[in-house]
This record gives C-alpha cells, structure tokens and sequence, in this order.
C-alpha cells in the first residue's frame, strides 16, 4: 500500500513539475536591435526599445548585442548567414537591423529583419518626433505583427491532413449547398495560390503583385512593398507658426514737448491729443516652417505691419473755428530669425530681425488762414528698426509677450526743413508688451500696449529753433521729445 502511494505522488510530482515547467508556457519572442546607423547619439534607439519591449516582446540589451556583433566581427549590413549566427550567439528569436535617414522633411527609419534565422520583409517608418506616443504604438504593433507573422512552420505531424488532389482538409458546413462548397474550394485554392506566390517572392518566375490597401492615416500601403507608417504632419503650434496673420483695432495718442531756455515766453507749447481708435494689419511668414516647423531654416522669415489712427482732428485756439484733419500712421516691413528654445508648444522662442519703414505724423492745414496758427510740425520718420522680441508661454493657451526695436531715423521729415526748426541729432526706440491668447489650432487674441518716443537735439539752423524772437543771434529751443503711446487688441488666423 505504502508502495503504491509512493508511485502515485511521483506521478503527481512529475506531472505537475511538466505543467509548470518554462518550456512548456509560451515565451515572448526575443528581439535583438543592433545599433542604428545615422542615430549617433542613440536616441532613436532608446525610443525603439521603449517602444517594443514589454509586453509582447523582449528586447536585449544594447550593450549585449554590441558585445556579440564584435565577438563575431560582423557589420551591421549583414547577411542573412550573419544574422543566423548572431541570433544562435544571443539566443534571440529575431534580429532588427535599422537606418535612420534625416536628409528629408520626415525622418525615415528603415528596418531589415531576420526572424528565426531567415531573412523577412523589412518596413520604414516616417516620422517627426520619435517620442510621441503615436510613434511608438505604431510602431510597436507592426514590429508585433511582423515577428508574428513569421513564426516557425508547424511541424509534419502537427499539419492537418491533406485530401487528395492536395487540398488541406477543412470543416465543412453540412447546410451548404453544392454551389456553396465550390465557391469556398475555389476561395480555398487562390488562396493557397497566393500563399505558395508569397512565400516564393525570390523566384525569378513570381509574378509581383501590388494590392493597395487603406493604412490607418488614410494612405495607401503597399503590401508586396516595404509598409510604410506616417505619423500626422506636425501640428503648428503658436510658437512655431509658418504663417501669421494679425487683423484688429488700435488706439494711439500722440505728446509733444519742447526744451526751450528759459524765462522764453514765445517758445513752443506742449501739444498733446487724446488716444484716438485705429486700424491694425500684421504678417508674419516663415516659409521653410510649412514643412518641417522644427528645423532651424523654419525660423526664416518675413514680416510686415501696418497700423494707422482714423478721424484724427486738431484744433487751435488762434482759429478755433476750425477743424484741422491729421493722419498718423506707421508701416514696417523685415526679416526674422526666430528661435524656439525648446521642442513643445509652451517652449519660450526669441525672434531678432530688422526691418525698413515709416512712422508719420502729417496735419492738412488748408483751412487756416494762418499755417502758423498750429504750432505742431510735421513728421515723417524714414527708419530701420532692428529689434527683438521674446514670447514666453504661460499656459498651453495663454502667453506672455514683449519686445522692442531700436528706431535708427535716416530722415525726420518736415520738422527737418529750415523753415521749421532744422537739423537735428535724432533718435528712437519702440516697445510693446501684452498677451497672446491661443484659441485651438488655429486663431489667437494678442492683446498688447506700445510706447514710442523720439528724441531731438535742434543744431540750431532752423527758423523755429533760432528766430522765434526775431533774434537770430540765440539759440531758442534745444531740443524737443515726440513721444506715442497706445495699443492694440488683434484676431489673428495662425497656420
């Protein structure tokens, strides 16, 4: 008795231990990656093995696989035999070889395979950012599909049996009719067609076949090809926009102040009008952006703006009576170079450019019976305004503006002219600072306040500089201060 239920517990022992023993349980397959050609600094690589182990898969070590490609002295272009041997080296169920190509637009990333020691169709992946999420899942699920699409062939005893004429035995429905049962013999043998095609793709005598199928991006695919998976063209954030434009309403008053000697009573009065409304236009256009926002030629481009006051009116006590038009507006037009110091849509950019243009303020004194009766000169400022400006992200939809320009005045205007008050030393700057609020993909609302002010030091060579009093023999007015301030709040369409 004792015997027997000796023999008994060795049975139970030995088929528990055959159960639970790892062969017996089903192994993720064993991925090897070699290192990538064109990935010198490996971050690709790290993204690719985040990317697929896990898991499905297990991917070996870089250091591993580096160590036993230079034990057997192979390259990384290698041959179907090499790989065999690189796979008994490593114990690994496939080898991945892949390239990386950044010449283009995308990044591309192509892959060869070797999966159980055979060389299998290699695909390429297109990509922009080999961090995102989105790149990696697809990438993981067609690496999964491939290695698993190339298992082992089953062995002889575990194939079905064949009926005569070579036809795999199947199950049949017994309510089928005749006409049914041809129709899924002959669905039976293209398809068996197709496979022995496939599987002899080498063949000098294979007919290559091209069918066209719907990729998950909406693309077409080539299944007989290499696969090729595109992630979405990269969005456009605001801080890397390729096209800008701005449409709204300003507002703007003007002040002027003299620096006149003392204890001069017919010196200049200040002058100064209340903040009238306008109208704003700004462009900003990066060409190279619209295809790769990412790189450096991206933050090439042009830009442009143009704002001008409306139903601007002065009056004089000399002729209050009557009304006197004026017109103030600006227009600029550069280059920029913009930089984003970072890779995310809240990382801050710093954009320095020049540019060309006028900033004027004109009166239509017609209707005064005296021209002097307005004390307030003409100005048209001639200027090239190099500059910067700096955008700092807050939130995802709210940033922080600012910037300035230096205002170097090639010509002042008018005020310029010996009959007014003559040469000058001139000099300028301009600031601006507010808010960019980001609307979705593709509006935002900047809302933001400008100051302007111009600087003038009179050489004492025109009328009203040096004969106010009639006395040409002193100097009666130094210099004098034109100074803008005002804002604007615009809509902006952003690509």
């Amino acid at each position: 008795m004792n015997r027997t239920l000796a023999l008994v517990t060795v049975a139970v022992v030995a088929v528990v231990a055959l159960v639970a023993s790892p062969s017996s349980a089903e192994a993720k397959p064993k991925l090897a990656l070699t290192m990538i050609d064109g990935d010198e600094k490996g971050k690709v690589a790290d993204s690719v093995i985040e990317a697929l182990d896990g898991d499905d898969l297990t991917v070996l070590s870089q250091r591993v696989v580096n160590k036993a490609v230079d034990k057997l002295g192979l390259d990384t272009d290698m041959t179907e035999k090499e790989a065999r041997k690189l796979a008994t080296e490593l114990e690994a169920d496939a080898i991945v070889i892949g390239k990386l190509d950044t010449s283009g637009p995308n990044k591309k990333l192509q892959f060869k395979l070797y999966i159980h020691g055979k060389k299998a169709r290699g695909f390429t992946v297109t990509f922009n950012n080999a961090k995102s999420d989105r790149f990696k899942a697809k990438l993981k699920d067609k690496m999964v599909t491939k290695i698993a699409g190339e298992s082992p062939a089953p062995a002889d005893e575990d194939r079905p049996k064949k009926k005569k004429g070579g036809d795999e035995a199947e199950d049949e429905d017994p309510l089928a009719t005749k006409k049914d049962k041809k129709d899924q013999k002959k669905k039976a043998s293209k398809k068996d067609e197709g496979e022995d095609e496939e599987a002899d793709e080498d063949s000098p005598k294979k007919k290559k076949k091209k069918k066209k199928v719907a990729s998950e991006d909406g693309e077409e695919e080539d299944e007989d090809a290499e696969v090729s998976i595109r992630s979405k063209s990269p969005k456009h954030s605001a801080n890397r926009v390729a096209a800008r434009l701005d449409v709204g309403v300003s507002f703007k008053n003007r002040q002027l102040t003299y620096n006149s000697r003392t204890n001069f009573p017919e010196g200049p009065k200040p002058f100064k009008n209340a903040p009238v409304p306008g109208g704003r236009f700004e462009v900003e256009l990066y060409p190279l952006a619209f295809a790769n926002p990412k790189s450096i030629a991206a933050g090439l481009g042009l830009a442009a703006e143009y704002d001008k006051t409306l139903l601007l009116t002065l009056r004089t006590t000399a002729e209050p009576g009557v009304a006197v038009k004026a017109n103030q507006q600006t227009y600029s037009i550069g280059g920029r170079l913009r930089f984003v110091l970072g890779s995310t849509a809240t990382s801050p950019s710093i954009t320095i450019g020049a540019g060309y243009g006028k900033r004027r303020f004109t009166t239509d004194k017609s209707g005064l019976q005296m021209q002097s009766s307005l004390d307030v000169p003409d100005t048209n400022y001639t200027t090239i305004d190099p500059g910067l400006s700096i955008r700092i992200p807050l939130l995802g939809a709210l940033a922080l503006t600012f910037g300035g320009r230096a205002l170097i005045i090639t010509d002042a205007g008018p005020i310029q002219q010996p009959t007014s008050y003559g040469r000058a030393k001139v000099f300028g700057a301009w600031a601006q600072g507010g808010l960019d609020i980001v609307l979705g993909n593709r509006f935002a609302i900047r809302l933001v306040g400008e100051f302007q002010q111009v600087g003038f030091a009179f050489t004492g060579t025109g009328d009203l500089a040096r004969n106010r009093d009639l006395d040409p023999d002193t100097k009666d007015v130094g210099g004098a201060s034109d100074r803008s301030i005002g804002g604007s709040a615009t809509l902006a369409v952003l690509y």
